[in-house]
């Protein structure tokens, strides 16, 4: 089934809360980097040269954040009547939240390394979870933010710059510009959707995240 709801917005842009909103509001599941971590035989149908994006999305009609927030444009070009939500936020608030959460996870001298080394002896997870990482290297620290994610205005224009090409390429009548702080009304609003009488799922805060990633750092167990 074709990706019928494509998010543009970037990790740590509200993409697990918009995620969880998504599945509330359609009744199927979304798909989140997330997904990639709890099925990694579905990471070979991207890293071919021609993408299997109907075998990598199988079971999902709609996606937030890695991988589809980079490849929106294709994934647009295979559904052309999808809509698009770009989740936003402001960008020293979403640099910051990416440095101290995401970015802990890449790592940065040689005790991460022998960490990361003892761990992959240890534990099933993180040597299941490794062609992820390095592959999310890739295409994130080293792909889209050119190994200089520690520049915080190279990493804020690309952000901006990503943004903004977003609003460049989607036709308007299928975009919605979204910040998660304000909740249902827009959502529901552009999505056709009757509003929930349930709170919006605000998820994934930072000390959430820092829970699950020192688990993973530390003990080499993936909690989802």
């Amino acid at each position: 089934m074709p990706l019928q709801i494509i998010g543009t917005g970037l990790a740590r842009t509200g993409t697990m809360s918009l995620k969880l909103a998504l599945e509330q509001l359609e009744g199927r599941p979304c798909f989140h980097m997330i997904e990639l971590m709890k099925a990694p035989e579905r990471l070979p149908f991207i890293k071919r040269k021609e993408k299997d994006w109907v075998s990598f999305f199988e079971g999902f009609t709609s996606s937030v954040d890695y991988p589809a927030c980079i490849f929106y444009e294709e994934l647009l070009g295979l559904n052309p009547s999808s809509k698009i939500i770009h989740t936003v936020r402001d960008p020293d608030s979403w640099y910051d939240s990416v440095y101290s959460t995401v970015y802990r996870g890449k790592p940065k001298g040689p005790k991460d390394i022998l960490k990361l080394i003892f761990n992959l002896l240890r534990s099933k997870d993180m040597r299941t979870l490794a062609p992820i990482f390095r592959h999310n290297d890739q295409l994130i620290w080293s792909g889209q933010f050119a190994s200089k994610f520690e520049n915080r205005d190279f990493a804020i224009s690309t952000f901006l710059q990503h943004e903004a090409q977003v609003k460049r390429t989607v036709p308007k009548d299928q975009l919605l510009i979204f910040d998660v702080k304000d909740g249902w009304e827009p959502l529901c609003k552009f999505l056709g959707r009757p509003v929930p009488d349930t709170p919006f799922p605000y998820t994934n805060q930072k000390p959430e995240f820092n829970r699950k990633m020192d688990l993973l750092l530390e003990q080499g167990v993936f909690e989802p």
